[in-house]
């Protein structure tokens, strides 16, 4: 998964750099910047759930339920998508920087996007931490989280596919 955000943060901030030097390469990073930043909330969604889950099972001693973060995965399928279409709409119509605009716009943006780079690592730590304790709850909590994990994988399909485009 870090490999994944590693690769996600480096494709945007190369897709945000290609394009001239005004206002549309500047919309284009904030845009990627904001979309970041809801991926990030999705997937705070989703630990808010798991942790829902969690403390339902042991407040109620009910049946452990993913449910709910199951449906929240749709979201941050929605946002994946929502990249996608920033980068063919914004992105792909901009001209390459020269490397002048390049470093410009590093040192303009650089921070913004290490800080929303920042907000989707530590937002996926703390789902694995989540999900790791709801494994800790038995054999049919991990069939749950395995079923869980692979809704997350495909809802992150299109962050993938936008990496694999700048492999």
């Amino acid at each position: 998964m870090q490999r994944f955000l590693v690769l996600l943060g480096t494709s945007l901030f190369g897709l945000a750099l290609t394009g001239c030097a005004s206002d549309p390469r500047g919309d284009a990073v904030n845009n990627i910047v904001i979309l970041m930043n809801s991926a990030a909330g999705e997937i705070g969604s989703i630990t808010k759930e798991v942790d829902k889950a969690l403390k339902k099972h042991k407040d109620e001693n009910a049946a452990f339920d993913l449910n709910e973060a199951i449906k929240a995965t749709k979201k941050l399928e929605e946002r994946g998508k929502e990249v996608q279409k920033a980068k063919t709409e914004q992105i792909d119509r901009l001209k390459p920087a020269t490397d002048d605009e390049k470093v410009a716009l590093a040192e303009r943006y650089k921070s913004k996007l290490n800080n929303a780079f920042a907000d989707l690592v530590n937002a996926k730590t703390e789902l694995n931490k989540a999900l790791a304790r709801a494994e800790d709850l038995g054999a049919d909590a991990k069939e749950k989280v395995e079923d869980l994990r692979t809704k997350i994988r495909e809802a992150e399909g299109p962050f993938d596919a936008l990496n694999r485009q700048q492999g």
